[in-house]
């Protein structure tokens, strides 16, 4: 529906940048379409240009944000004009039809952010051409959240005398391979009953299928969750964590955000037996727990019945189907002649951006066991979750995580550089806003907002707030209206920007 009132335009941008690396040899004199979409509705000359980041997804998906969301509150606010530039290696911005390891060395994180100072520098918007509107003429205000959220901070960093502002929405500045704190949000704000829940059904698993020599046992639990005893051990206790996963999907608007989370904690904490259950079945978690240390207690053994009948009824959480998992050893090598080019469409870009230059396995086993129980199984390793890089990418060393941290990772600082963050996020970890990183005050140059709300201001009854939460937004029309601390954080943006915008006039 959107579609129709963004039409998509593209700009020639060239494949390789950096013709004096070699990082990047065989180097390309080539060019690709980098799609790109606008809403001048707003514009007024002298107005700034606000360039949202589409990041590891199709530009398309970014839509509401011109249509009601914080580039439309800014873009309205100061007589702008909005924009949502795609990904290299993304949407339809491919450099080639058809992608083979070799072709996708152009995409890192480096070659993107070159593209985006390039589309500054050189673009003439369709229906404006009378209108300077390149970075030279006009403030540019740079906007990312998640990973384009720290393209936004290196970009202010790196190329400062493009983009006047940048704001930092949920930022991932600092790449970090074994990403076990992904969790750690949760374990400290969630539910304090469901977590315990989730620690101890944790610790019955690995009681199984690490600790427990006894093979009979450990095949009865897998066909206590309807696995067949011949699934991996790794595979299996993969698949028992889709309501854990699902605290991401969380938002302030009911009308995106997901109530899996509220729903999966109230079933697995529930004083009464949610589902129907047989005497054997009944029998069954008895007898698990009883061999964990857990015996005799009839409320754990509700709580056991209740998580696994939970499993049948969750949505399954957005990842790639656990099959193609090569249980083979860490970054295990494939022959170059066997990984086989495919469609540009069907190119898992961010897949070979976290084998290349970001990692982010999401693990149990690294978890640091001072902070307490851990909420994912120890079984859950490096060596299970960057698998696929072997098979799928030909790629047999770890990340290069040094491409992307030498940036600034958690110090990154900059004079009109923003950032944004939730405090339930489950990326927080991975921004400044983690809890080693160092505190800062908030300054107009320098703004530092961490957004909390408390659960009676959110609908599904749950602390927030979340995965840049602030970026999204509600028509005029619409009954539902931010939580406080969501439109105070808006409102906040709005006016530093403004501000911001008036230095640039000042200056100019």
């Amino acid at each position: 529906m959107l579609a129709a009132s963004y039409p998509a335009h593209n700009l020639t941008i060239p494949i390789d940048h950096f013709k004096s690396s070699s990082r990047y040899e065989p180097h390309s004199d080539g060019t690709f379409n980098n799609r790109y979409w606008f809403d001048a509705s707003h514009y007024k000359p002298g107005g700034p240009v606000i360039l949202f980041l589409a990041g590891e997804a199709s530009g398309e998906y970014r839509f509401p944000l011109l249509d009601k969301g914080i580039i439309y509150q800014l873009a309205s606010a100061h007589n702008g004009i909005g924009v949502i530039l795609e990904h290299r290696y993304y949407g339809t911005s491919f450099p080639f039809e058809t992608i083979a390891p070799q072709d996708a060395r152009f995409l890192t994180t480096e070659q993107s952010l070159a593209d985006v100072a390039y589309f500054a520098r050189n673009i003439v918007f369709p229906g404006l051409e009378k209108e300077n509107l390149t970075s030279s003429m006009a403030p540019w205000i740079v906007y990312g959240v998640s990973y384009s959220g720290g393209q936004s901070a290196f970009l202010r960093k790196l190329y400062p005398d493009v983009f006047w502002g940048g704001i930092s929405s949920s930022g991932v500045t600092k790449a970090i391979i074994e990403f076990w704190q992904y969790f750690e949000p949760v374990r400290k704000y969630g539910p304090s009953d469901c977590i315990w829940t989730q620690q101890f059904f944790t610790d019955v698993v690995d009681k199984i299928i690490i600790d427990s020599r006894n093979a009979t046992l450990k095949g009865q639990f897998k066909s206590f969750f309807g696995f067949t005893t011949a699934l991996s051990d790794q595979l299996f206790v993969s698949n028992l964590y889709t309501g854990l996963y699902s605290w991401q999907g969380r938002n302030w608007d009911s009308t995106i955000g997901s109530g899996t989370f509220s729903y999966w904690c109230k079933i697995i904490t529930s004083s009464k037996l949610e589902y129907s259950s047989s005497t054997a079945t009944n029998a069954s978690a008895a007898a698990f727990l009883e061999a964990t240390g857990y015996g005799g207690n009839s409320t754990l053994t509700l709580r056991l019945l209740n998580y696994a009948g939970s499993l049948f009824r969750l949505p399954q959480r957005d990842v790639a189907p656990l099959e193609k998992l090569a249980p083979t050893s860490s970054f295990a090598s494939s022959s170059a002649s066997s990984v086989k080019a495919v469609p540009a469409a069907q190119f898992d870009s961010w897949g070979y951006q976290t084998c290349t230059e970001w990692g982010y396995w999401i693990t149990g086993s690294g978890f640091d066991s001072s902070l307490g129980k851990p909420l994912l199984s120890r079984i859950l390793d490096l060596k299970l979750e960057n698998s696929y890089c072997g098979p799928s990418f030909d790629i047999t060393t770890p990340p290069n995580v040094t491409q992307v941290n030498q940036y600034g990772g958690f110090n990154i600082s900059y004079p009109r550089l923003a950032f944004i963050n939730g405090l339930t996020d489950v990326w927080r970890e991975a921004t400044p806003a983690a809890d080693t990183a160092r505190p800062r005050p908030s300054t107009v140059s320098e703004p530092w907002i961490v957004i909390d709300n408390p659960p009676e201001d959110v609908w599904d009854g749950l602390r927030g707030a979340g995965h840049h939460w602030e970026a999204n937004g509600v028509p005029a029309s619409q009954n539902q209206q931010p939580p406080k601390a969501i439109a105070a954080a808006q409102a906040n943006i709005v006016d530093f920007v403004g501000k911001w915008i008036q230095e640039w006039r000042n200056a100019h």
